[in-house]
C-alpha cells in the first residue's frame, strides 16, 4: 500500500479532513516565540500566521516549545525553540517566525516527541534530527542531529505515532507493523526495530509522559 493510500486510509477511519488555509495561534509564548508572531508576547485571543498554504497536520503535545507542520507544497517549517538542533535548521537557534527546513518538496508527514523530531517524504522514507541521548533518532548511535538525516534505508514508512518525554519514538510501517527506539522497557534501544511481530494496525497513538508511564495503543479493523 503507498504512503500516501495508507494516510488518507487512517485518516478516513479517523473522522479527520486535511485542509489547506490560514493558521491562527493563542496562548504562551514566552523565551522563544513557539507561537510563530515574531515575537515573544503572549496571546489572549487569535492572532494569524502570516500564510495561506498550511495544512493542519501539525503534531499534538508532546515538543517542547517546538512547532512542525508540513504545507500543502509539500514544503517542512519549524519555528520555536531549537535546542539540540531539533528544528532542523542545522543550528540550536530558536526561531520565532515559521522557517522552512531545507528546500525539500517532498515531506508528507512530522512529529514530534520532546526534543526530537521525525519526518516522512511522500517516497515512504523516514528522516530524524534532534536529540538522541538514547538512540531516539534510529541511527544506531546515540550522536544528535541538527538537519533531518533519513533512518535506514526502507522505503515504506507511513506514520509518525510519536514517543515520550525521557527519549523514545515510535513509528508505523505501511503493512501495519510498529517500529520504536530509544528509551525502552529494557536498553535502550539506537537502532529503529518493529515491536513484535503483528502487522495490520491502521492506527497507533504514543500516550503518557515518562519511561515509567509510556505506552502505546494500537488499533486493528474488525
Amino acid at each position: 500500500m503507498a504512503v500516501q493510500q495508507y494516510l488518507m486510509m487512517g485518516r478516513a477511519a479517523s473522522g479527520r479532513t486535511i485542509i489547506t488555509g490560514e493558521m491562527w495561534a493563542v496562548g504562551r509564548n514566552y523565551q522563544v516565540g513557539q507561537l510563530g508572531l515574531g515575537d515573544l508576547t503572549d496571546r489572549t485571543d487569535f492572532v494569524q500566521i502570516p500564510g495561506t498554504t498550511w495544512q493542519n497536520t501539525m503534531p499534538g503535545g508532546g515538543a517542547d516549545q517546538r512547532r512542525l507542520t508540513v504545507k500543502s507544497d509539500g514544503t517542512l517549517w519549524s519555528w520555536g525553540r531549537g535546542n539540540y538542533g531539533a528544528l532542523g535548521h542545522n543550528n540550536t537557534t530558536n526561531y520565532s517566525t515559521p522557517t522552512q527546513v531545507g528546500s525539500d518538496t517532498d515531506w508528507l508527514e512530522v512529529g514530534s516527541a520532546y526534543i526530537q523530531a521525525l519526518a516522512i517524504k511522500t517516497d515512504g522514507t523516514l528522516w530524524s534530527r534532534g536529540y538522541n541521548g538514547t538512540g531516539q533518532l534510529g541511527h544506531g548511535d546515540t550522536t544528535d542531529r541538527s538537519s533531518p538525516t533519513q533512518v535506514g534505508s526502507d522505503t515504506d514508512w507511513a506514520h509518525v505515532i510519536g514517543g515520550n518525554t525521557t527519549g523514545s519514538s515510535a513509528v508505523m510501517k505501511t503493512d501495519g507493523s510498529i517500529y520504536w527506539c530509544g528509551d525502552w522497557t529494557g536498553p535502550d534501544i539506537s537502532t529503529i526495530t518493529q515491536i513484535g511481530s503483528e502487522t495490520g494496525f491502521v492506527d497507533a497513538v504514543s500516550v503518557g509522559a515518562g519511561a515509567s508511564g509510556t505506552a502505546i495503543y494500537a488499533w486493528k479493523e474488525a
